[in-house]
């Protein structure tokens, strides 16, 4: 199952690590992966299409939200 989230993160030298990291261990394939500044100097926003058959798709938001940099993670469109 394909799942679009978009992450919120501090701009700090390991944040995006963390995150892949955490993706990987959980069991989460990246199919694609998009960073970019926000509006904000001090954070990143991070769009990522992840598939997993075996976790449920909230548990993702769980995950990730858990994280020490994430600020905001919430939903975004998968098309297909």
């Amino acid at each position: 199952m394909k799942q679009g989230i978009s992450i919120i993160l501090k701009r700090q030298g390991d944040a995006l690590v963390r995150l892949t990291g955490l993706l990987y261990r959980r069991g989460y394939i990246i199919e694609s992966l998009s960073v970019e500044p926000d509006s904000c100097q001090e954070h990143v926003q991070v769009t990522a299409v992840v598939t997993n058959n075996q976790a449920a798709p909230r548990q993702l938001y769980s995950h990730v939200a858990k994280l020490i940099d994430v600020v905001k993670v919430e939903d975004c469109y998968v098309g297909g």
